[in-house]
């Protein structure tokens, strides 16, 4: 049985009202995507950083109101300006994962006091890193010559970064985010976006099922998602499955591309439509807001997906969470 439906007129709306949103020219200026180091550097930080990026929810520096990615931004920053080693393969294929574990937590902790660090999962995710490190070792490439070698072809990455446990998505969410970032970087230049898969994390999932974009056929699924249980691997599967494949309708109809959709659904999945929704309380949860980072807003008291969105008038939608699953997938 079909679990869940992309509604292709839903995802019209949708799109056609991204189409008529203007993007910040800023939001690809920051420090993570312009800082002045070598093109190796950069590439390895980004490698390693989207690497062991998955469920983040605990990661957070408040005192410098940071959290989840832009605190993993923040604190590669740090790694890159002070620690490069620790993003050098030939180096990092010497240490043990409890031994990486060290050199890391201060970067991830309020003030850089280790005892402090708010990145969880430690021995999962410097495993991760130290496994990717050990595929650049064996290719015999550096991170940049490794990226290069793909000449801009998508495929080139779907098959080579899923030999990593860290990269091993069957759907490629952090492949896919990987390659956002070298190309909002102005590493590469990706010949063919229709080849791309939307990347798709919880935030944007949530997103898709509030708007409508993505209906959940099945009850138990539906109350599951609703009432925020966990759910079996399958199932988050074909929701995930379906929410990509909504994303490429919308992105069609907005006329941006696949990448640029993570610039309007992640960045509002974390701000404006959350645990709070700013279609009910007329208010982003953050601030500042991170949608309002990314596109042109003349005003923020309501939600730019109002007039279509299902979850708008319907608290049924509104009830939607994403899937309850334990994954490094993202």
């Amino acid at each position: 049985m079909q679990k869940a439906l992309v509604d292709a007129n839903q995802c019209e709306k949708i799109g056609k009202t991204v189409a008529s949103l203007d993007f910040k020219e800023s939001f690809l200026k920051r420090a993570f995507l312009t800082l002045e180091i070598s093109d190796e550097l950069k590439t390895a930080m980004y490698y390693y950083a989207v690497g062991i990026c998955h469920q983040t929810y605990h990661l957070a520096n408040p005192e410098l109101n940071l959290y989840g990615w832009d605190f993993l931004e923040f604190g590669f920053i740090g790694i890159a300006k002070q620690r490069p080693e620790l993003l050098d393969a030939e180096y990092l294929v010497q240490l043990t994962p409890a031994e990486l574990a060290v050199e890391i937590r201060p970067f991830f902790a309020p003030q850089n006091i280790a005892k402090n660090c708010t990145l969880d999962h430690l021995q999962e995710r410097t495993q991760l890193w130290l496994q990717m490190a050990e595929r650049i070792k064996d290719s015999g490439l550096s991170h940049l010559e490794y990226i290069l070698r793909s000449d801009g072809q998508t495929t080139y990455f779907y098959r080579e970064l899923r030999q990593t446990e860290a990269y091993s998505d069957p759907l490629q969410k952090k492949t896919s985010f990987f390659m956002k970032l070298l190309e909002d970087a102005k590493l590469i230049k990706f010949a063919k976006d229709e080849n791309v898969i939307p990347i798709m994390d919880y935030h944007m999932q949530r997103v898709i099922f509030r708007t409508g974009c993505v209906e959940v056929l099945d009850d138990e699924l539906k109350s599951a998602l609703q009432n925020r249980l966990a759910i079996q691997d399958q199932d988050e599967l074909e929701l995930r499955e379906a929410c990509i494949e909504a994303m490429k309708l919308i992105s069609q109809y907005s006329g941006y591309s696949v990448f640029k959709m993570n610039d309007v659904f992640y960045t509002m999945g974390r701000s404006c439509c959350n645990e709070n929704m700013i279609c009910q309380t007329g208010k982003c949860e953050k601030s500042p807001c991170t949608l309002s980072l990314a596109i042109v807003l003349d005003q923020h008291k309501q939600c730019i997906f109002e007039a279509s969105c299902r979850g708008k008038n319907d608290r049924d939608y509104r009830k939607y969470w994403q899937p309850q699953v334990i994954t490094h997938y993202y």
